[in-house]
């Protein structure tokens, strides 16, 4: 008789899943209206409304280092109609980061897909004594602590991915933390800053008028918008730092259900237009399975989790 009702509930779920989506589809995402994160969002929303033939709704709820957002989701129905778009560092950082974390990211998510992934540009200012990565650490050892840089607040992605070439490399560098790359390009400029560490996006734009040197980007492999500067782990081996979001559903959603999301998910990944849209704003599509982006999360986290506890970040 149990596996008779077991049975009965899995040809139910299944025809569920095949009638998906049923009303709008909810992203929720930690991005600010009119981020990079929230243009990512949207475009992958419009693709999967087109073959869901459903509204999808983005729902911004940026703030605690993704915990409101992640919370808002575990709020909802676990019925596949809410899909969290997820920046890497709620899952991997964060939990590093958070004394009391609110859920378990293992036990209370599970994996959809990878999204996209977004390489770190490491660029200095105009007139430094370094025009090459390698010139930049010999410089730095011979100078320890001289070199500064800008990235965001301490703990975040850009500080900590920093910290990690700087203890890779061996050397020395000042963190600077700015709440925005406008306010830290300015600086680079005034000639107060040396080196900044952000997105390749946001400083395209200086990049491409000189007015910062790119020495290096912090993927595995080069940045195609940057075919000519090297990858961190050129110089220093074994290093990568990338940002990436992925999307998660509630770790309750019927696996059928969970399925069919990851599939339509991947699918609208797969287009062209999206790897362009994307690539518009420096973040790359890395197809993934779903137990591929669960395995890379957890070696990530192992990873940063390292990275915080050295650097001294204490957990609030």
């Amino acid at each position: 008789m149990k596996r008779l009702l077991i049975a009965l509930w899995l040809v139910a779920a299944a025809a569920q899943a095949q009638d998906f989506p049923s009303k709008p589809v909810r992203f929720i995402t930690g991005a600010a209206a009119g981020s990079s994160g929230d243009i990512l969002a949207r475009a992958l929303g419009d693709r999967v409304s087109a073959t869901w033939k459903q509204p999808v709704v983005i729902e911004n709820k940026p703030g605690a280092g993704g915990l409101i957002s992640g919370q808002a989701l575990l709020a909802s129905p676990p019925d596949g109609h809410t899909v969290f778009i997820a920046a890497g560092s709620y899952v991997t950082i964060t939990p590093a980061t958070t004394a009391v974390m609110p859920y378990d990211v293992d036990k209370d998510f599970t994996a959809l897909a990878f999204i996209a992934e977004i390489p770190l540009v490491i660029a200095a200012r105009a007139g430094t004594p370094y025009k090459t990565l390698p010139e930049l650490i010999a410089y730095a050892k011979a100078n320890p602590g001289k070199v500064n840089y800008a990235a965001n607040t301490p703990g975040t992605f850009p500080n900590l991915a920093t910290e990690y070439f700087s203890e890779k490399a061996g050397i020395k560098m000042t963190f600077v933390p700015y709440k925005g790359t406008a306010a830290a390009l300015q600086d680079i400029l005034g000639e107060r800053l040396d080196l900044a560490v952000e997105g390749v996006g946001p400083y395209a734009a200086a990049i491409k008028a000189g007015q910062l040197i790119p020495l290096a980007v912090t993927s595995e492999r080069r940045d195609p918008t940057l075919p000519n500067v090297p990858a961190v782990a050129e110089t220093v081996p074994g290093y990568s730092a990338v940002g990436f979001y992925v999307a998660l559903a509630h770790a309750r959603t019927p696996e059928a259900m969970a399925a069919k999301l990851s599939a339509d998910l991947r699918a609208a990944l797969a287009q062209p237009a999206i790897a362009k849209r994307y690539a518009d704003l420096g973040m790359y599509v890395k197809p993934m399975t779903r137990e591929e982006v669960t395995a890379f999360i957890r070696k990530e986290r192992e990873i940063w989790a390292g990275v915080v506890k050295r650097t001294g970040v204490k957990p609030q």
